[in-house]
């Protein structure tokens, strides 16, 4: 499996895992990282994204990454915007969480995937 497949197939996995804890049960993860669940309808519309563009459309793309060109792009373009957004909230610690590492941990993994989505995007067709 080339590089550009697998880092599709680790965006794609972990973006379902995440994008559906988020929407199906947020409440669980607001409680795991110490935040209040005052207002955790922003947590649930970004996992049903999560699951939608970062992960069954990083998926399809997988299956043939040049051919798919159009679809990895909007699956990079939102990859970066999300993890520009998450390190954004990080720095400024607009989160109510007391449990950094479950703000830190998933930015860390944004940004690594984010980077490699850039750095193994497909060339231009001659």
């Amino acid at each position: 499996m080339d590089k550009t497949r697998l880092v599709l197939r680790v965006c794609g996995w972990s973006s379902i895992v995440m994008g559906m804890i988020f929407f199906v049960y947020p409440e669980w993860y607001v409680d795991l990282e110490g935040a209040t669940t005052d207002n955790i309808a922003w947590l649930r519309n970004l996992g049903a994204a999560l699951v939608a563009v970062n992960g069954v459309g990083a998926l399809l793309a997988a299956r043939d990454p040049e051919g798919e060109k159009a679809l990895y792009d909007v699956v990079m373009l939102a990859s970066v915007l999300e993890t520009i957004a998450l390190a954004w909230s990080t720095f400024a610690w607009e989160f109510t969480a007391t449990e950094e590492i479950f703000i830190t941990g998933p930015l860390a993994l944004a940004f690594l995937v984010s980077i490699a989505l850039v750095a193994l995007r497909p060339k231009p067709s001659a």
